[in-house]
């Protein structure tokens, strides 16, 4: 017992303060010294010191920094991707909900379309037929149905282009 307390009061100072520059928090500092000299005292019946005790102090303070170190790169790495999943998971619910505002201003806005023009939009974009499918169905002209498509369109985004102005800004 007194060979032990020899050793701590001879080695704390100076291996707290190796520890205080290494980590930069003293609270680790003297965590990681206290821990240090508790491994000595609990192995102390079956530690063999084949050179010298500061060397086996000093090698064993460094492994244990280093020890601290990587758990604490591990916990910022953990803490690091933690953070990316729920800002991904924020940003996925955001554009599952924007999508989903924008396609239901979209459908009452092709709701409000006049009925043949509606009908030649949803023939197009919903079943996706094209211009000849369409005209043929509706025995009209493919002339007429890109015109109408056209209209469409033209009406469809300056609606949403009026929505997304007021939604953003």
């Amino acid at each position: 017992m007194a060979a032990f307390d020899e050793l701590y009061h001879r080695y704390w100072e100076v291996l707290y303060d190796i520890a205080c520059k290494k980590l930069n928090d003293k609270e680790d500092a003297k965590d990681i010294v206290h821990d240090l000299f508790l491994q000595i005292w609990n192995s102390r019946t079956t530690l063999n010191i084949y050179k010298s005790v500061s060397g086996l102090l000093f090698v064993s303070l460094k492994n244990k920094i280093i020890d601290k170190q990587r758990l604490t790169l591990s916990h910022a790495r953990k803490n690091a991707d933690i953070g990316k999943a729920q800002q991904e998971g924020y940003n996925s619910i955001y554009d599952q909900v924007f999508y989903n505002d924008l396609n239901s201003f979209v459908n009452r806005q092709v709701d409000q379309l006049p009925e043949k023009m509606k009908e030649i939009y949803r023939l197009s974009r919903e079943e996706n037929l094209s211009i000849n499918e369409i005209a043929d169905r509706l025995t009209i002209s493919p002339q007429t149905v890109k015109n109408q498509i056209t209209t469409a369109l033209k009406h469809l985004r300056k609606k949403v282009s009026q929505h997304l102005t007021t939604i953003l800004f």
